[in-house]
């Protein structure tokens, strides 16, 4: 059977002039062995990381041992990141351009008792200025076009959003495996589900001198035998008692354990397959829709687009892939797009989704270029490329679809070239054919945005909405543009909380016109606005507040008045979304995580810190909600969710209040949900006579400057509020002692804080060194209790103190516990 052993201590690194003759002379110890930038340890902001530019060296040693019998060794490289040479003990052993494939090298016979292994990343700058058949269009997104020759991640490279460090080097382990008779040389194992039965298709091929006996598959406490056939071991089953995997917002995301047992003679070997889970997944397409059903059930597909766990490293260790996926997870969040323009994910990331219940969109790594597909040579390795990926991902349930990559047909549309220039045989109809036979039962989709007529029009099939966000349509555009799936959508600059701030600039707050915030200030390449802009523009909108005023004479309130406004113009976009009779399947936001400290596009910080606009969506992705949306004359609509598998029974009260504290109208009424239910309320009719609750015939001044809607269960306890503004959220300041808190240390170290107000807070805020609330940037409603916990974090003090603030409190509410 095989066995690895990691190379991964003792290497050195050395930079090189392009293509120069000979070895480098000034090698230094590597801190990791990653991408030159890692191995290194330099900082996301060095001035020094246009890696391109150079020739890269990485070299080891390490001891060698002749093989047992009919033992076969080889070197296994898991990701070189460039256009690698390799040499074991002088000898040229590999070369490769395509930091997206594991590389194997045969080394049986070739190794000595002790053995010296070198990398050359050539210089692709030096490539990239070769002379290559020009393309039919040219991409604003990068500078290069001969990128499009190279099989690399554009992280890096595209001027405007990303931090400026090029992704050379060995970006992923290497190993030395020793591969025995008697193991596998190939496995295909498919898992899905059919009318609510597992289902599992295994073809797999035995290594070359195998003696296999006997064979059979291992699921959960369950054996079954294979078919063993010469050198090919093969099963179809169907397997009733094998519970199904959901995506967490919809069930229990079941997993097995999964073995193939082989004997050869009296002595049986287990070869782990990990866990694998089984689910159907469909794509409901009837009038331009893209609704997502999961074992039969439809799915509203909610959360973000995928980037990176750690910039330098290109991939997060698994404990930090484990933190950053738990948060989204609690965010309420149940798909993850990984676009074009990233790479493809690490086994743990995938395993984790598949643990968490999180469902992946799963682009192959293409994004806006006209790639050479009519190449022999590039047409191969891309092929490859795409075999190996689907080997790899095929067990995994969190996959829930592919996509040739990500605005090619848009890229080209957007520069006038007719539809037969969008897309090539490759993406329509090689890669397609490819899914299907590695990874049946998965829908595949052209490129991201695609279909209509114009691949980036919203109303057909996928799409990329910005219309709320880059083009500054109006909040209510969301309501009207009939968005059918959006795969990216609803990029702000999102302002990050002051601990954040202060690991860039030294203090809590910021100039927005300093360098250093500006710098990284995401934009699009050649616009002459960033997104900060974008954020104005809203803040003015939902304020009417001017920022540059707001700005120029308080940094602090403009930055936390930023916080709060892309968090209400993301939680009412969804609230839309998710409304019953909407035709969107599903919203995923351009970002999960920063890619470095600022005010990026990003839910959550770079350190893993959620920002405000991610306890927005928390509360308007929960499985069980109640949303406001803004019908116009027909007043405000109470939207209520029960996904998942229980049925519901409460109620829902609706309030209005002036002044943020009198009570002007309001009612309640019982509701009953199925699982998997929602329905649409009337306020109108909870209130049970007109109050403009919209405030859209203005008959005279306002009555209610606030309206609140809350969810609760049989007994009375408060499950979900939302709150709707009608004027803005520009409120007048409450008087000292609307808002009182009292903290109480419990057994496990953690702190409950109890708030209590007289009239509406907005935006409660929770500054408290060493802890971490779990909720943070709500409102409380006028007359109300809420308690949360403070966990404390590692190094977390022995005395507890808490600044609470909010947006309509003129000042800090001090509150201390021993």
């Amino acid at each position: 059977m095989n066995s690895a052993i990691a190379l991964d201590s003792g290497w050195e690194i050395a930079a090189g002039a392009p293509d120069a003759a000979g070895e480098p002379t000034a090698w230094a110890p590597v801190r990791e062995l990653g991408t030159v930038g890692a191995s290194l340890g330099v900082e996301l902001d060095t001035p020094h990381g246009r890696y391109d530019a150079q020739d890269w060296w990485y070299r080891c040693r390490f001891p060698g041992a002749a093989p047992r019998g009919s033992d076969r060794q080889q070197l296994r490289f898991d990701g070189l990141a460039g256009l690698a040479e390799v040499w074991l003990n002088d000898e040229p052993v590999l070369g490769t351009r395509n930091m997206f494939t594991t590389e194997r090298v045969d080394v049986t016979g070739r190794l000595r008792p002790d053995n010296e292994l070198r990398i050359r990343f050539r210089s692709l700058d030096a490539e990239l200025a070769a002379r290559k058949p020009r393309p039919r269009w040219k991409t604003a997104l990068v500078d290069a076009q001969n990128l499009r020759w190279v099989r690399t991640t554009l992280l890096g490279r595209i001027p405007g959003w990303t931090p400026p460090i090029h992704p050379v080097g060995v970006w992923k382990p290497v190993w030395l495996e020793t591969v025995s008779p008697g193991g596998l040389a190939s496995i295909d194992l498919q898992c899905d589900a059919d009318a609510g039965v597992a289902r599992l298709r295994l073809r797999a091929a035995l290594t070359a001198g195998s003696d296999i006996a006997e064979a059979r598959l291992r699921i959960g406490d369950q054996t079954h035998a294979l078919v063993l056939d010469g050198d090919t071991l093969a099963a179809d089953l169907r397997l009733p008692e094998v519970p199904l995997w959901w995506p967490h917002t919809h069930g229990a995301p079941a997993l097995v354990s999964c073995a193939i047992e082989l004997r050869q003679g009296t002595h049986w070997t287990s070869i782990d397959r990990g866990r694998i889970g089984f689910r159907q997944v469909e794509v409901r397409r009837d009038d331009g829709l893209v609704q997502f059903h999961v074992n039969g059930t439809p799915v509203f597909c909610r959360g973000a687009c995928w980037t990176t766990d750690d910039f330098l490293r290109l991939h997060g260790d698994p404990q930090q892939l484990r933190r950053t996926l738990t948060l989204a997870r609690d965010g309420g969040l149940n798909m993850l797009r990984i676009g074009g323009t990233m790479t493809y994910e690490s086994d743990a990331f995938y395993a984790l989704c598949d643990e968490l219940g999180i469902l992946v969109w799963q682009d192959f790594m293409f994004a806006n270029m006209d790639y050479p597909v009519a190449d022999e040579a590039f047409r191969a390795e891309i092929e490859r490329e795409a075999d190996q990926q689907l080997g790899r991902l095929q067990a995994h349930p969190c996959i829930a679809a592919y996509c040739g990559g990500s605005e090619v047909e848009q890229q080209a549309a957007m520069l006038g070239l007719p539809a037969s220039a969008w897309s090539n045989d490759f993406f329509s109809e090689t890669l397609p054919a490819r899914c299907a036979a590695r990874h049946a039962g998965v829908p595949y989709f052209r490129s991201s945005p695609c279909e209509g007529a114009l691949p980036f029009h919203v109303g057909v099939g996928i799409s990329h909405y910005y219309g709320v966000g880059a083009y500054r349509r109006p909040v209510s555009d969301a309501k009207h543009a009939g968005v059918k799936f959006t795969t990216e959508c609803l990029g702000f600059s999102h302002v990050p909380e002051p601990e954040t701030i202060e690991l860039l600039a030294g203090q809590p707050t910021i100039a927005p016109h300093h360098p250093l915030w500006k710098q990284r200030q995401p934009r699009d390449n050649g616009a002459g606005w960033d997104f900060e802009d974008i954020r104005d523009h809203y803040l003015r909108e939902l304020t009417g507040l001017d920022p540059v005023a707001l700005r120029s004479t308080d940094i602090a309130r403009y930055l936390a008045v930023s916080r709060a406004v892309t968090g209400e113009v993301l939680k009412r976009v969804f609230a839309e979304w998710r409304a019953p009779g909407s035709v969107c399947g599903g919203g995923l936001v351009w970002f999960l995580k920063d890619l470095w400290p600022g005010a990026g596009w990003g839910l959550i910080d770079s350190t893993g810190r959620p920002k405000a606009v991610y306890w927005a969506l928390k509360r308007a992705w929960a499985a069980r909600t109640v949303l406001i949306t803004d019908d116009g004359l027909d007043g405000l609509q109470l939207q209520v969710h029960n996904e998942g598998s229980a049925p519901f029974a409460g109620s829902v009260e609706f309030t209005l209040y002036q002044d943020g504290q009198v009570r002007t109208a309001g009612g309640s009424i019982g509701v009953m949900l199925a699982a998997n239910e929602r329905l649409a309320l009337q306020a109108d009719a909870l209130v049970g006579h007109f109050a403009d609750t919209a405030y859209a015939y203005r008959f005279g001044p306002p009555q209610h400057d606030v309206a609140v809607a809350r969810l609760m269960d049989e007994a009375g306890r408060t499950l979900a509020e939302d709150f709707h503004f009608p004027h803005g959220l520009d409120l007048p300041p409450q008087r000292a002692g609307a808002l009182t808190a009292q903290a109480t240390r419990l057994d496990d170290g953690s702190v409950e804080l109890m708030l209590e107000s007289t009239a509406l807070i907005q935006s409660v805020h929770i500054e408290c060194a060493g802890y971490a609330a779990d909720d943070l940037h709500f409102h409380l409603a006028p007359q109300s209790r809420r308690t949360l916990r403070l966990r404390p974090l590692d190094a977390a003090p022995r005395k507890f103190k808490a600044h609470l603030g909010a947006l309509n409190l003129r000042e800090t509410v001090t509150v201390r516990a021993d």
